[in-house]
């Protein structure tokens, strides 16, 4: 399953997730590098921002040709969603670092070389926070003034890693991939300038979904709703990171707040599905560190 148009540039090994995968490694919106609904539609990319062992080559990339060449002088706007990954469902693609840098630079040809365009240290567009919520799309957007008649558009990290502030994401021990890993969605680039801050009539899902904290926890688990209008829950089932249901029943509230107690669980990334009154349905990912 491939995203049409895109190509799967320099180390070929980013990752294209999609609600039709059902294989558990690039499954929606859980996965082996984290937890994310699509910004927009049905499916979204990741890939690796930083690098590995210190190593100045590794960076993930992808890239598609424009519908029409930049013209030198015209401005055009940029605008892309990144989320964090990090916490998925196996530890071993699960990122343990985060970075600041991701971002959009234009070729004339695509090159056939990357190491030797890996780090100019520039982009079109670029992250200039280090990302640390899981929870949210971070909306990146600009206006580019472009000096060539570019044909095409990367995104990856075009910054070193010196320069990217690779900061440490889960401290729990569970996630044991190093690079940094980002997901992304909804790439734009227009002649008309009001349109990459057009809004797609999507709501980001994390708007309407709880918070579940502390992250990691040990025993107990607050989850508090962040709308008006609460929910109630009606029960609850914990999920393991096969699916498993490894303990249901029916949460306590106090003054709001559910609250969930999970004796003896064993240290990992779990799902936490909650069945609403009404037929509905909220799943949070937590992690769970063993006292």
């Amino acid at each position: 399953m491939y995203a049409t148009g895109w190509l799967n540039l320099h180390t070929q090994s980013a990752d294209y997730f999609n609600e039709c995968n059902t294989g558990g490694v690039l499954d929606v919106p859980f996965s082996q590098f984290g937890y994310q609904q699509p910004y927009e539609g049905d499916a979204y990319v990741g890939m690796a921002t930083s690098g590995i062992g210190g190593g100045p080559w590794y960076r993930e990339m992808v890239g598609c040709p424009l519908a029409e060449p930049l013209q030198p002088g015209v401005p055009v706007c940029l605008s892309f969603k990144m989320a964090v990954g990090g916490f998925g469902s196996w530890s071993g693609n699960s990122s343990y670092n985060t970075c600041q840098g991701v971002g959009l630079k234009f070729f004339t040809q695509l090159p056939t070389d990357w190491y030797d365009y890996l780090y100019p240290n520039s982009a079109a567009l670029a992250l200039d926070v280090v990302p640390t919520d899981t929870a949210i799309w971070y909306t990146v957007s600009g206006t580019y003034v472009p000096d060539s008649a570019y044909a095409y558009v990367v995104v990856g990290n075009f910054f070193a890693d010196s320069l990217s502030e690779v900061t440490v994401l889960d401290s729990t021990g569970f996630g044991t991939a190093e690079p940094s890993y980002a997901f992304i969605d909804d790439v734009r680039v227009s002649f008309t300038l009001d349109y990459c801050d057009a809004d797609l009539g999507v709501d980001e899902p994390s708007r309407e979904l709880p918070l579940a904290y502390p992250q990691p926890f040990a025993e107990l688990l607050h989850v508090k709703w962040t709308v008006e209008a609460r929910p109630f829950v009606r029960s609850y089932a914990l999920l393991d990171a096969g699916g498993r249901a490894v303990r249901t029943g029916v949460p306590e509230t106090r003054d709001g707040t559910q609250v969930f107690v999970f004796e003896g669980l064993r240290s990992g990334t779990y799902l936490l599905r909650l069945d609403l009154a009404g037929g509905g349905m909220a799943t949070l990912p937590i992690v769970c560190v063993s006292p």
